[in-house]
């Protein structure tokens, strides 16, 4: 079951089956998603929610105290990017969709509104808590191909931030910073751009991103694609002892152009 959004330059299909996620994203006739591959986490462009990145163990607490247990099986022994990636969606139309979330998120609700005008592609999802008591922030896994075409040049993805956390060797997210940031590549996590990233392919087309909030994940070691990922906290926000009162919102602006 797909949802179709089709402006005057931008179209884009809805893979609500999957997760949500954008399994087509085309302008000036090229396609920027990912087309599918063996692993769910690895095509498209999906949504992080409840969480995105990794949790250590799959290990959350609830606003007393307690510790809850969450799905670990897709990279054990962590949790990763949530649990709507894999879920029906329910179309609500007008290029809106929602999921209600699986336990231990139960009582929770998640939605996507998908938009375009002319050359802009906007993207919002938010969380609603219900009376759910569990950590939560948000993402867009984004996939990007290293080409787009047989002429243009392998993808160039053009970012600097005023710092990147530090993670230990199971991905895992730590609370020191890390600057100068060291060179491409990157699979790693990043905050405040220093300018709007863009992604850039020479003889066919450029994307620049805004979002609004400062976590960002680059990464850009994979064969088959590159990601640059806005998320509303980083991963492992709650062990972070990050501010999540406003993490439940994330708006994403793609401005598409000629490169």
């Amino acid at each position: 079951m797909k949802q179709v959004i089709e402006g005057d330059q931008i179209r884009v299909e809805v893979d609500l089956e999957h997760g949500a996620r954008l399994s087509s994203v085309q302008w000036g006739g090229y396609e920027f998603s990912v087309q599918r591959r063996e692993s769910i986490l690895h095509w498209g462009w999906y949504p992080l929610a409840p969480w995105g990145g990794r949790i250590p163990f799959g290990k959350v607490r609830r606003r007393n105290g307690v510790e809850v247990q969450l799905p670990t099986s897709l990279t054990p022994p962590h949790a990763i990017h949530g649990l709507a990636f894999d879920q029906q969606w329910v179309d609500c139309g007008g290029g809106i969709s929602q999921l209600k979330l699986p336990a231990p998120y139960d009582g929770a609700v998640v939605e996507t509104r998908i938009s375009t005008t002319e050359n802009l592609l906007n993207y919002e999802l938010e969380y609603f808590r219900g009376d759910c008591d569990l950590p939560a922030w948000l993402g867009l896994h984004t996939w990007f191909p290293r080409r787009i075409s047989e002429n243009s040049c392998d993808v160039e993805v053009i970012f600097d931030a005023e710092a990147m956390l530090a993670m230990d060797e199971s991905f895992i997210t730590q609370g020191q910073y890390i600057s100068p940031i060291p060179p491409q590549p990157w699979d790693d996590v990043f905050f405040k751009p220093k300018s709007l990233p863009i992604i850039k392919w020479i003889d066919g087309a450029k994307i620049e991103l805004k979002s609004t909030h400062p976590w960002w994940i680059v990464s850009t070691k994979d064969s088959g694609g590159v990601c640059v990922e806005p998320q509303t906290a980083p991963p492992n926000a709650q062990n972070l002892e990050i501010d999540l009162s406003q993490a439940n919102l994330l708006k994403v602006q793609f401005a598409f152009s000629v490169a």
